[in-house]
């Protein structure tokens, strides 16, 4: 079977190549875990929409008080960007600590997004940085849709077949605050995550935390937050609160996860993870 190509230039070839797909067509930017699992036979498809091609799917900018991420943004170029520091640095943390070089310089934030995968990295800060994604569909629409309501699960998003993510909007950054993403699997380098932790903290001149929000990821179907450990967290410097939000992750661990997924191993690399992370604060 032949398969049709189609390659938009700008937004409004966008629009007209979506109403050209089906139910069997895939959108296509990096191609890193769809080039592969077409040429394995797992996924076939009668049409391919790249959008690498869209300029605006690419830009990471400023605009009117939020940070824009175009959703054909490479990890590599979300890892390096001047934007992504300070509160926002939890997003290009985990930019920075998918698979290898190589794989950075193709993967996408928007396929990452639409595969939906419980241990994909970057998905875990952009719960907890509350992102938005802004989706085109075939009827020149564009709709705004927390990521909440975007990622539904294992393998699963919220997306038609004749829709795709253009960009990822998220909110400035609290004063004073700061964010980070941590991740354990078994291996040192192009790993999956095992557990992905992500944290936003402020931490006061006295070195103790004023604000918490946390998030874990890789132990359930979707990001969890952590609401006990960021009450716990408060009034704590980061170095004093890592055996007891280690021992929280665990517990949750406990709860959450089947135990055919690495759920032995999970329960007793969590305090690990917490340190890594809390420690980036002291």
């Amino acid at each position: 079977m032949s398969v049709k190509c189609y390659a938009p230039k700008n937004m409004e070839e966008l629009f007209s190549e979506l109403a050209k797909m089906t139910p069997e067509s895939k959108i296509i930017a990096g191609g890193t875990d769809l080039n592969i699992r077409m040429r394995m036979g797992l996924t076939k498809a009668d049409a391919l929409l790249f959008v690498g091609g869209i300029n605006e799917m690419r830009q990471i900018v400023e605009k009117d008080g939020k940070v824009e991420i175009g959703a054909a943004a490479t990890m590599s170029e979300i890892a390096k960007s001047p934007l992504l520091q300070g509160g926002l640095a939890a997003i290009a943390d985990a930019a920075g600590d998918v698979g290898s070089a190589q794989i950075r310089n193709n993967a996408t934030i928007g396929g990452s997004v639409a595969n939906a995968s419980p241990a994909g990295d970057i998905i875990v800060p952009l719960f907890l940085l509350k992102a938005e994604a802004v989706i085109a569909n075939s009827k020149g629409e564009l709709r705004c849709l927390p990521i909440s309501e975007v990622v539904l699960g294992p393998s699963k998003n919220c997306l038609s077949y004749d829709e795709a993510i253009v960009k990822f909007v998220l909110p400035l950054a609290l004063p004073g605050r700061s964010s980070a993403f941590v991740k354990l699997g078994f291996r040192k380098a192009v790993t999956i995550a095992r557990i992905g932790l992500t944290v936003s903290l402020n931490v006061g001149a006295d070195g103790l935390i004023k604000e918490a929000e946390m998030m874990v990821g890789a132990i359930s179907l979707v990001p969890l937050r952590m609401e006990a450990a960021e009450q716990y967290m408060l009034g704590k410097r980061p170095d004093e609160a890592v055996e007891t939000v280690g021992r929280m992750l665990s517990d949750l661990i406990m709860e959450k996860t089947p135990e055919e997924f690495d759920r032995d191993y999970k329960v007793g690399a969590a305090r690990g993870a917490v340190d890594d992370l809390l420690k980036r604060f002291c």
